[in-house]
């Protein structure tokens, strides 16, 4: 991670404004903020910091997969990726999700599946993993004051087609209290807390 890209968010007024635009406070779960450093069509570079509750949770979402194809590396803290199997296991309800973010209504309901955990790797400072998008898969935190570089490669699934997100109820996720936008003050504290565990 390139302590300077940080550095320029806080200096820089378009870089400030930019990163505004495109990052999100309680992303998919309370406790859990998104900050873009970078957003193109082909590669999108985000920070993840998860704190509070949500990094003790056994699991931060509900498995998922992606649109897109990704590699996850830990900058502070610790996580765990747990990989699921379709097919076999327990019975899930299966939600086609259409993310609020592209305009969506978030989730609906499609049919029951069973799904398998097969894999759980737990990942330290430096460490990372890749997945693919269609990869089923959740995360969870070992650590408070976890922070996740994610590096987003272009969209294999076209933006007006959902992903899925497996719950065990019937009832979807609330979207409750979700995707709430930063001030310019509080991304900037984000910010050199995030400056501050990267030392």
């Amino acid at each position: 991670m390139d302590q300077a890209a940080l550095e320029n968010i806080i200096a820089n007024e378009a870089a400030l404004a930019d990163c505004l635009a495109n990052s999100f406070r309680n992303f998919h779960a309370r406790g859990l903020d998104y900050i873009c450093l970078k957003r193109t069509p082909g590669h999108t570079q985000k920070l993840y910091m998860l704190d509070g509750d949500v990094a003790k949770l056994p699991k931060v979402v509900c498995p998922h997969d992606h649109r897109y194809d990704f590699k996850s590396t830990v900058l502070a803290g610790k996580m765990a990726n747990q990989s699921y199997e379709i097919g076999t296991g327990t019975v899930f309800n299966a939600f086609d999700f259409y993310t609020p973010l592209k305009g969506g209504d978030g989730f609906v309901w499609r049919e029951e599946t069973e799904l398998a955990l097969v894999r759980e790797s737990e990942y330290e400072r430096g460490e990372y993993y890749l997945s693919a998008g269609a990869a089923v898969h959740t995360i969870s935190m070992r650590a408070d004051q976890t922070v996740v570089l994610l590096d987003q490669y272009a969209d294999r699934l076209p933006s007006n087609q959902p992903t899925t997100t497996f719950v065990p109820d019937r009832q979807p996720p609330s979207l409750d209290g979700l995707y709430d936008r930063f001030t310019a003050d509080q991304l900037i504290s984000r910010v050199r807390l995030i400056g501050s565990l990267l030392q």
